[in-house]
């Protein structure tokens, strides 16, 4: 029963901590569109601006750039403002690789009651 719980658990958190990491975007597609139209409206048809900053939009820390640009932030203030979104996309990377590693400690743990229980019968 235990083994049971303990593999339920670890599927659950492997799968919570993947899907959160692997799927879950830091950036909303609000939050993009609007950094892709900023990015548009600031670089015009500079090609090279448009296709370097262009794909990074999924980037919370391009995102907050280009926010702070629009609304005209001083530079300290858009510092301030990217370090924020940098530090709580990096929170979040933290806690989604947390679960995925105690979903793979509960499993092997699993394994081991599993194991030790064969051993025990043998």
């Amino acid at each position: 029963m235990k083994k049971l719980l303990l593999v339920i658990i670890g599927l659950a958190l492997l799968g919570l901590g993947g899907y959160r990491q692997f799927t879950g975007a830091g950036v909303s597609a609000a939050d993009q569109m609007r950094c892709e139209q900023q990015v548009r409206a600031q670089s015009g048809t500079d090609a090279e601006a448009l296709a370097l900053l262009l794909p990074n939009c999924s980037d919370v820390g391009i995102v907050a750039m280009m926010e702070a640009q629009a609304s005209g932030d001083d530079p300290q203030a858009t510092a301030r403002r990217i370090s924020e979104a940098n530090q709580g996309d990096l929170t979040a990377h933290v806690l989604d690789w947390a679960m995925i590693g105690a979903g793979l400690a509960a499993l092997a743990a699993a394994a081991a009651a599993a194991m030790s229980r064969r051993r025990a019968a043998a």
